[in-house]
């Protein structure tokens, strides 16, 4: 990004230069200027320095340039890299951040007492460690002390390939932060400017809800338990009334996108038993298919020992067969236990729902719903 002076009549733009071109250095240079000035800096502002060049592993020659922990307990790896890449910085800042995953308070409290020690400031390991402890604001800072492990990656320039890398790996929850140096002179000055570009600066609320998002789906697919073969039936927005006595759930209509909402019923086999839910309501019974879907004007009920048209006997306007292929659709069910009316519907925090009209659920919570509904509906196996 061009830096500009401002002058009489314009702008002047400056020269844009380099670290190696002005013979500044990763470790005698910028190592120095970053840990004395991250609290200055977009992406580091919440950071402590506890170690340089730290290398508390048996493996001496791999060394993190800076190291940190921030306000939430979460140790923080920084890299610095001099020239226009970053080539391979990524990959060597997540293999660092896995070395110091399991580091605990008391070793961190030894390196941040030597750094101090090194930088001019002798103290003793109980000091240092009171240090970090009131640097995390948290209840409990001893507790949150290196939940997670975050990466700070600094250089003049990121190649498509580490920017890539640091994209997808921030998608799958890695918290990467990316920092763009550029040098810049005026006169015989040396002008730094440190802009962060990952995640860009203004977006970072969103682009964390959307990985939140995505962690919690992908916990939920790596949740998923076996089919235990009962059905969850949405029955919601219709009366309940005559479900109830003529022994039906239905479905009609169409989404926005053109989604037939009564396809799903098509996947009930005949003497499978469906738990049927009215969201925002509650569990209104329990009951076994009879038949597959039929449209409205096939569908049949008993009134006083006599086979009758559903849409000749009904109260209540349901998708008709003007609508096409929109048109309601009834199953035939035999209830083995229900509610006397629709205020009366099962309902209690923890119980699986879903909109979807038909579903073989394999989310946890559906084990747990199940045994509540057996409960609450004690007739559930009369007759299957």
């Amino acid at each position: 990004m061009p830096i500009f002076e401002v002058i009489a009549g314009g702008l002047h733009k400056l020269d844009q230069t380099t670290l190696a071109d002005e013979h500044l250095w990763e470790r005698r240079d910028l190592q120095l200027y970053l840990r004395q000035h991250l609290h200055e800096i977009d992406g580091t502002r919440d950071l402590l320095v506890i170690a340089e060049e730290f290398a508390d592993w048996a493996d001496s020659k791999r060394r993190i340039d800076l190291l940190g922990v921030d306000r939430q307990g979460n140790l923080v790896v920084i890299e610095l890299k001099r020239g226009a890449s970053g080539e391979h910085m990524d990959l060597q800042a997540v293999r660092y951040a896995a070395m110091v995953s399991t580091l605990t308070l008391d070793q961190a409290a030894r390196a941040f007492a030597q750094f101090l020690t090194q930088t001019g400031e002798a103290v003793s390991i109980d000091i240092a460690r009171d240090r970090i402890v009131e640097h995390i604001d948290a209840e409990d800072p001893e507790e949150e002390f290196g939940r997670d492990v975050r990466i700070v990656l600094v250089s003049e320039d990121f190649s498509l390939e580490v920017t890539s890398a640091i994209m997808w790996l921030s998608a799958k929850g890695v918290d990467m932060t990316a920092i763009r140096l550029a040098v810049h002179k005026l006169d015989d000055r040396l002008l730094l400017n440190f802009l962060q570009v990952i995640p860009f600066k203004g977006a970072e609320d969103y682009q964390v809800r959307v990985r939140n998002k995505e962690q919690a789906e992908q916990e939920i697919r790596r949740n998923k338990v076996t089919w235990n073969g009962e059905w969850y039936v949405a029955y919601g927005g219709r009366p309940w009334d005559e479900a109830r006595d003529y022994g039906f759930v239905s479905a009609g209509g169409r989404s926005a996108t053109g989604r037939l909402f009564s396809g799903g019923l098509s996947r009930l086999p005949v003497g499978s038993r469906i738990w049927v839910h009215a969201p925002g309501t509650g569990y209104l019974g329990v009951a076994q298919v009879l038949a597959p879907p039929v449209p409205l004007d096939a569908f049949e009920v008993s009134l006083d020992g006599e086979e009758r048209r559903f849409s000749e006997v009904t109260n209540h306007t349901w998708h008709g067969p003007e609508e096409g292929d929109a048109v309601e659709h009834f199953v035939g069910v035999k209830w083995l236990d229900k509610v006397a009316v629709a205020t009366e519907a099962f309902n209690e925090v923890g119980l699986f729902g879903n909109q979807n009209i038909v579903a073989q659920p394999q989310d946890p919570k559906w084990i747990h719903t199940i045994e509540r509904l057996k409960q609450r509906f004690p007739m559930w196996d009369s007759s299957v």
